[in-house]
């Protein structure tokens, strides 16, 4: 089984979730379902971050 993604801490250093994220500083912003930091603008935005989205796949896979 694979394991889930984890939701990156609002708390968290910008440029720390950056690197997690692999992207610039400036494009690290807030989850609207959870508020934690995910990749929230630039050409590869995820509004919804990595732990919210593997949630929703794994309650609409269970039916």
């Amino acid at each position: 089984m694979e394991e889930m993604p984890r939701r990156i801490d609002p708390a968290t250093d910008r440029t720390a979730a950056a690197h997690l994220l692999g992207c610039p500083p400036d494009e690290v912003g807030y989850c609207p379902r959870c508020q934690g930091l995910t990749r929230r603008y630039g050409r590869r935005a995820q509004v919804i971050c990595a732990a919210c989205r593997a949630a929703e796949a794994a309650d609409s896979s269970r039916g």
